[in-house]
Order: C-alpha cells, then sequence, then structure tokens
C-alpha cells in the first residue's frame, strides 16, 4: 500500500504519478466505450426512430391530396342570364273586346238603305283596334241564305283606328244598301225580299250578337 501512494524508483516521483494518472484516463475511455458498444445493441435505442405508423399495401401510391379548384365566371356571364323583356303588344285581339251590332231602325222599307252601328270595347285596360275588312265584317242573313256580305262589299267597312277602354264603346257604322251581295260587289244586284233579317258583326274572330229587323 505505501508502494501505491510512494512510487519506489529511480525516476523523480512525479513521473510515476502521470503515468497512473495516464492509466486511469485510459481505463476511463476504455470503459465509456465498452458502455456505449452495450448500449448500440439495446432493443430501446431503436426507439429514436420513428417508423411510419401507415400501413401500406404493396405496390400502391400515395395520392398527394386534391385541392379544389375555382373556375371564375366571366363577368359578362351575369348579364347573358338576364332575360329580355319584350313591352305587351296593346293592339286589340278578338279576346280583348267585346262587340255588339245595332241596326239603325228595326223596320226598312224594300229597297232602303240600312245603317248598322259595330260598337267595341276593351274587356280590360285599353288597346288598339285597327279598322279595317280583313279584321271586322258585317254579315246579313234571312234564315240559312247569306244575302250580303262586307266580304264581298269591303268599301263599306270604314278603315280606321280606334282606342278601345273598358267600359266604353268606339262605333264604326257600316251601311247597307238593301240589296243582295256577291263576289267582287258587283252593281245592278236583287233586292232583298220583304221579310225577317239578321245582322251580324265579326272582329278577328269575336262575334256579336245576333239582332233581327225587318224589311216591309
Amino acid at each position: 500500500m505505501s508502494s501505491l501512494l510512494r512510487p519506489v524508483g529511480h525516476l523523480p516521483a512525479s513521473v510515476y504519478w502521470v503515468r497512473r494518472v495516464l492509466l486511469l484516463a485510459v481505463l476511463g475511455v476504455l470503459v465509456v466505450v465498452l458502455l456505449n458498444l452495450f448500449d448500440g445493441g439495446d432493443p430501446k435505442s431503436s426507439a429514436a426512430s420513428t417508423p411510419d405508423q401507415t400501413p401500406r399495401t404493396p405496390g400502391a401510391t400515395t395520392a398527394a391530396p386534391s385541392t379544389p379548384t375555382t373556375t371564375p365566371q366571366a363577368s359578362g356571364s351575369a348579364e347573358s342570364s338576364k332575360q329580355t323583356t319584350t313591352p305587351k303588344d296593346t293592339g286589340c285581339d278578338g279576346g280583348d273586346i267585346r262587340i255588339t251590332v245595332l241596326p239603325a231602325t228595326r223596320t226598312i222599307a224594300s229597297g232602303g238603305t240600312l245603317n248598322l252601328a259595330v260598337r267595341l270595347s276593351a274587356l280590360r285596360g285599353e288597346c288598339t283596334a285597327t279598322i279595317d275588312p280583313t279584321r271586322l265584317s258585317v254579315t246579313i242573313t234571312s234564315g240559312n241564305d247569306q244575302i250580303w256580305t262586307t266580304s264581298h262589299c269591303e268599301q263599306a267597312i270604314s278603315r280606321a283606328t280606334m282606342i278601345l277602354a273598358e267600359g266604353k264603346e268606339s262605333t264604326s257604322t257600316v251601311a247597307w244598301n238593301g240589296r243582295r251581295s256577291g263576289p267582287g260587289c258587283l252593281p245592278g244586284q236583287p233586292l232583298a225580299k220583304p221579310g225577317t233579317y239578321v245582322a251580324k258583326a265579326v272582329f278577328d274572330g269575336r262575334a256579336s250578337v245576333e239582332q233581327a229587323f225587318r224589311i216591309t
């Protein structure tokens, strides 16, 4: 024990102490190295690396998450979606009007002239009625016998444009010469015989109530 604390030799004591310190240092390094080697084989050390916990199917690839895309709309698309509003046509048709025909008298002498008042009014609001032979006709019959019609004698229709209003009648007068008519309204047709006759007016398909009168 005294030899460990008091080195014996021909060299100075400091030399022996330096050798002992170096030897202890070498032994310490060897111990640390051995401990590191044994720790490297410890299964716990593998926990430092975190394996991928997601199960994978062989041959499968992981798809990247898709990012939703938004397609901008053209600035004019909103305008094109708007519907164009067409102004309402104010022209009268048969469904817009009420029509009546009224003989100026209920009795005329054979060969006399009879004025027929065609009265038009709007069923609602206002509308414009074009009066001409293509839209207005007046016919006189006796039983099943057609005596006279403006379809033959178009000149009997006075062409006009009327503003029709609800509850207000506008009148167009048609004159009948008391004779029969034929295509072209040729002159010299026979006079209508004494008896009972019926007048009827039609505007754009809308017919009036028939009105009777007599020829004596």
